[in-house]
């Protein structure tokens, strides 16, 4: 699965079922070779997404395109799309044949590449931009000729960010440190979106890195749809503890968010990676997505780690990294799960006892080998899985939250809640705070208490 918003996101919170990226409209020059586009973009999927939709937007605005943030006002729509899931697929779908009634639509992101098909026969109207070349988003609009790559090497779509982005927070930066991934998930859909590992070279994530420190982010996101991967391909290799200790070199008060990674990598970098735990710029948190309690499963879906690598692992990280959180994800319903192996995925959650579950129920995704699969689980019994691991899981979250009543330490303001004056932070270990109160601002770092406890989220009270 690819990499998303994990550790209790923001939008479980306010409820959003994907992030529009906010920006200010600017005026369209009266040229007359210019275009009259007026432009509304809507971004689906992961931060990889986000960060894809900030640099569209960011390369827009520098060509003085007008951007909306009205859908109404909007005579274009650019939809950046995720197709993960089937729902998400057929979401996607549904909003694409409705809008091209009303707009002129550009599709970007992971439909087109795996379902161009698609496309074509339903909406032949639409212009399509490959992620990998989304850089040439000008051309598009202008009606010139952009080539459809689906995989490229890294410095074509580093591009993009280099030329500076419209960033839907602005003390948040998400950094794309690879693109692919090494993995041969008989579930996933991904590796035919976005490709095989290609890692960006660490001046380059160094240098945007440093960008975005000197314009006012506060955080950093190092995404890709496996984190642990990165490097491997380059020459000469490194890995991400390699780029972690360089990006602790700079000077700020910042963090640093490190993204998925799959379990089964970690054990070529663990002692160097919990090393770096140790700088104080490095959220404690680390999602690690098993997808399984059951080793008959996990061979099914062609992952690398078993349970006790899994159970070892995990004590070795708690055990070397105080207030460490935990997220991973699991899967219900995989073809052949048993009523046995769905037992040993309840097991394993309360043995670990993760702070963030994603629970999802499978579904075929197309061209995947698992969707050849035979001793389908019917969807009732998907359904109740998912509904008693939920259950299960808010209860240990309620727990784990508990916990952490009293903590004193430092937490970084980095969103605005839902209400007038509210406003949302992140202590050391990425747990999210809400704070009732209208004196702070984004990017501030305050000192402050845990007072109380909510169902995915705890409320504090600043103390300095």
């Amino acid at each position: 699965m690819t990499e998303g918003l994990a550790g209790f996101p923001s939008n479980q919170i306010l409820k959003k079922d994907y992030v529009v990226v906010p920006v200010v409209a600017s005026k369209i020059m009266k040229d007359p070779k210019m275009t009259n586009h007026v432009i509304h973009v809507l971004n689906f999927g992961c931060s990889a997404n986000q960060a894809i939709a900030e640099g569209l937007i960011g390369t827009l605005k520098q060509h003085q395109y007008q951007i909306t943030e009205s859908f109404e006002e909007a005579n274009t729509v650019i939809v950046n799309t995720c197709v993960v899931k089937q729902n998400t697929e057929h979401r996607m779908k549904s909003l694409l044949l409705n809008l091209a009634f009303e707009k002129e639509v550009i599709i970007t992101g992971c439909l087109p590449v795996v379902m161009r098909d698609w496309i074509t026969e339903n909406i032949p109207n639409a212009k399509v931009l490959f992620p990998e070349v989304a850089k040439d988003i000008i051309l598009l609009l202008n009606n010139n000729y952009v080539p459809e790559v689906k995989y490229t090497d890294s410095d074509v779509w580093s591009q993009l960010y280099l030329k500076g982005r419209s960033q839907y927070n602005p003390v948040i930066t998400i950094i794309e440190i690879s693109r692919g991934c090494l993995g041969k998930c008989s579930f996933c859909i991904v590796q035919k979106a976005k490709g095989s590992l290609r890692s960006r070279a660490k001046e380059n994530v160094l240098t945007e890195i440093k960008q975005a420190l000197f314009s006012g982010s506060r955080e950093i996101w190092l995404t890709s749809q496996d984190t642990g991967t990165y490097g491997i391909d380059l020459k000469p290799q490194v890995n991400l503890t390699d780029l972690i200790e360089s990006i602790n070199h700079f000077k700020q008060e910042f963090f640093v968010r490190i993204g998925m990674m799959t379990p089964y990598m970690v054990q070529n970098f663990l002692q160097p990676l919990i090393q770096n735990f140790q700088s104080p710029n490095i959220f404690k948190f680390l999602h690690l997505p098993i997808q399984s309690g059951s080793n008959k499963i996990l061979r099914s879906m062609q992952r690398k780690e078993d349970m006790k690598y899994f159970i070892d692992l995990i004590a070795k990280l708690k055990k070397n990294i105080p207030d460490l959180v935990l997220a991973t994800d699991i899967i219900v319903g995989f073809p052949g799960e048993t009523e046995q192996d769905y037992q040993n995925t309840v097991d394993l959650l309360h043995k670990i006892q993760f702070e963030i579950v994603n629970i999802s129920k499978y579904t075929d995704r197309p061209g995947t080998e698992a969707s050849g699969l035979p001793e389908k689980v019917p969807t009732h019994i998907k359904s109740q899985r998912s509904r008693e691991l939920s259950k299960i899981c808010r209860n240990i979250t309620q727990k784990k939250l508990e916990q952490w009543i009293d903590w004193e330490g430092k937490v970084i303001i980095d969103e605005y809640g839902t209400k007038k004056g509210q406003f949302l932070g992140r202590n050391t270990s990425y747990l999210p705070i809400l704070f009732n109160n209208p004196n702070l601002s984004l990017g501030v770092i305050v000192r402050a208490k845990i007072i109380e406890t909510k169902t995915i989220y705890l409320i504090g009270e600043v103390k300095e």
